[in-house]
């Protein structure tokens, strides 16, 4: 026992001699410690500064490729604006021989617009994005004291920036904007473009299913893409997914991408798929009227949609006249061999009676009169005519004999008058092209149809 308590207390005795250690060497042991900590920080305080500095100047040398870029857009654009050649290939792809071949000539191409007075060149940059070596820049050219814009590409190199063909795979990340009924695929170049179009399908479906049934129909999907083939066309029309091509790839309105000849396109498409939809998907002869009246309901609603005329006139008089439910009920009573009677019947007025307008339907008579006449299609053709009339049944026949080569015609005006007899009359002015004489083509009124009697 008395061993265990030596050891106890030699053990005591070590621990109470490092508890006593002295003040000093606490001072010493603590300074020892700060300076430690002081240097640590002193280092990360040093990799900060370093990397703020780096970071810094890393900024400041894309400023200066930034600022390189846009000195080599406005020489650019100030070599064309003074027809400087030498000073605008200087700045080309020289490597590319078709490239530089291309913009030769657009060189030449600008020149012709410089001298009709039709193009202005403001040097503005609108949008420039940079990417390392690569950058994209949407620089504004006026035409006709109208905005425009195209997108330039540049690659960087110890020479400078140069002017490059369009790189497809530099168009930016990917984005969607989506609803209940619609959604818009797009990429960064394209995002302008992308939320007109999404503004304007949205109302135009909303209009379009307000005038025709679309229930059972898919949600529109639409991908905005540089590498489409065509300006607008269905990717899957029964699936409702439509491509539309980038207006980027040539020139494009500043303002409003979207402008009226791309509405044109995409809401005629969209019409067509309303239409085919409230009419079952029914398949028409192009040899009967019901392919006109079809035709017309089509660029009708295209008219309705974009505010921009397609030539549409019987159906849009319709509709200001009979109400717009008239040409849903018309299409509804579409058949293969349908003819004008369904408009009699949609309104219940005879065709001498309804207040219409009848250009489109004239026009389209006689350029169907031309490919009937082409295809030597006897029986069709004189199924356009009133052969009951003596003297239309001879002018047919001799027409037909002729078969002279079609001409492109315009109708500048057509009225119907009621006879003495109570028959009506569709008197239609046409012009063919290059002409500044009108001609006369009378139709007659028979069995509820317009038939030529001239």
């Amino acid at each position: 026992m008395s061993r265990i308590r030596l050891e106890w207390d030699v053990e005591s005795q070590r621990i109470d001699g490092s508890s006593r250690e002295s003040a000093a060497e606490k001072r010493r042991r603590r300074r020892a410690a700060l300076a430690l900590l002081a240097l640590v920080l002193l280092l990360a305080a040093s990799i900060a500064l370093g990397l703020l500095f780096l970071r810094q100047r890393l900024l400041e040398i894309e400023r200066q490729f930034a600022q390189l870029l846009q000195d080599t857009v406005k020489a650019e654009m100030a070599a064309l604006r003074i027809g400087d050649l030498n000073s605008f290939l200087n700045i080309q792809n020289t490597e590319d021989a078709n490239w530089l071949a291309g913009q030769q000539a657009l060189f030449q191409q600008y020149g012709v617009l410089k001298s009709a007075g039709d193009i202005d060149l403001p040097g503005n940059i609108l949008d420039v994005t940079i990417d390392r070596d690569r950058a994209r820049v949407l620089v504004q050219e006026n035409i006709k004291d109208l905005p425009y814009v195209r997108l330039w590409f540049y690659r960087r190199s110890d020479e400078g920036w140069r002017h490059v063909a369009q790189d497809l795979s530099f168009w930016g990340e990917g984005h969607s904007l989506e609803s209940s009924a619609l959604v818009v695929r797009y990429r960064d170049a394209d995002e302008l473009f992308a939320r007109q179009v999404t503004d304007a399908l949205s109302a135009w479906l909303e209009n379009g299913c307000e005038i025709l049934e679309c229930a059972g129909l898919p949600p529109l999907s639409v991908d905005i893409a540089a590498e489409a083939a065509h300006e607008a066309a269905w990717l899957d029309q029964a699936n409702m997914r439509l491509l539309i091509r980038s207006p980027y790839l040539d020139i494009a309105r500043a303002d409003y991408p979207f402008d009226g000849w791309r509405q044109l396109l995409v809401s005629k498409l969209l019409a067509e798929r309303l239409v085919d939809a409230h009419t079952g998907y029914l398949k028409l002869s192009p040899f009967h009227d019901s392919h006109f009246l079809r035709a017309s309901a089509i660029a009708w609603l295209s008219e309705t949609f974009t505010r921009l005329d397609g030539g549409a006139t019987l159906m849009r008089s319709l509709a200001a006249n009979y109400g717009a439910d008239k040409i849903a009920r018309l299409l509804s009573a579409l058949t293969d061999s349908g003819d004008l009677s369904l408009v009699e019947q949609g309104i219940n007025l005879s065709l001498g009676e309804a207040d219409l307008d009848w250009r489109d339907f004239v026009l389209w008579r006689l350029n169907l009169e031309a490919q009937l006449m082409t295809a030597r299609r006897q029986d069709e053709w004189l199924s356009l005519y009133d052969t009951a009339d003596e003297s239309a049944r001879l002018t047919a026949y001799e027409r037909y004999r002729l078969n002279a080569p079609p001409t492109e015609v315009q109708v500048v005006d057509a009225s119907v008058a009621i006879g003495s007899d109570g028959s009506a009359r569709l008197r239609a002015s046409v012009q063919a092209a290059g002409d500044a004489s009108a001609e006369i083509v009378l139709f007659n009124l028979v069995g509820g149809v317009w038939k030529r009697a001239n």
